[in-house]
């Protein structure tokens, strides 16, 4: 969830919902994405055992589809069973996010992330100034596409723009200049491990 919890830490809530499933009772995956959270639904249990332990710790694994986590594991999606929420764990802790809340209900397993701060300040930031519109008339396409991506992700790299948006890495460089120009974004840290801002 590129604004609410690392991407690679969805994914993994994602694959976790996927291989726990119980599909004989043929309910879908259930996301549910608002501007401060969001929530996914899997027809699933955990093992009582399993449930009340700490999950975001180490502890063993009990897939309820097994030729699915197989499948999965020797397809490289998985790294092996019982690691998802020590990864997601990482992910959170890496971008500043808080560790989902895992809750057992209305015969399922539900899962709320919520974002980062520092995503949250962007976002009401962008709100109260309006700024997609108000900028936008001074902005090339490129450009308008830069933010949105700052927009989404604040810790977005130059080579993840460079991947997104499939241009080289002069005209994102370009860009994101001409944006620090018009005093509309700013860097705040290093480039591997700092963060965009919108001023």
């Amino acid at each position: 969830m590129s604004i609410y919890s690392p991407l690679n830490g969805f994914r993994e809530i994602l694959l976790n919902s996927i291989n726990h499933k119980q599909y004989e009772e043929n309910n879908p995956i259930q996301i549910s994405i608002y501007d401060d959270k969001m929530y996914v639904w899997n027809d699933g249990k955990f093992p009582d055992e399993i449930a009340k332990q700490d999950l975001f710790k180490k502890h063993y694994s009990k897939p309820y589809n097994p030729l699915i986590a197989q499948t999965f594991f020797k397809a490289g999606f998985i790294e092996s069973w019982g690691r998802c929420f020590e990864k997601i764990k990482k992910e959170c802790e890496e971008y500043g996010s808080p560790l989902p809340e895992v809750e057992i209900k209305n015969g399922g397993v539900m899962v709320k992330c919520v974002p980062s701060k520092v995503y949250m300040e962007l976002l009401n930031k962008m709100k109260e100034k309006n700024v997609p519109e108000n900028v936008s008339e001074n902005l090339k396409e490129i450009e308008e596409e830069i933010m949105k991506n700052i927009v989404d992700n604040p810790y977005i790299t130059q080579q993840q723009m460079v991947d997104k948006l499939n241009v080289n890495r002069k005209t994102i460089q370009r860009s994101l200049n001409s944006l620090k120009e018009k005093n509309i974004i700013e860097r705040i840290g290093s480039d591997r491990k700092g963060s965009w801002r919108i001023l």
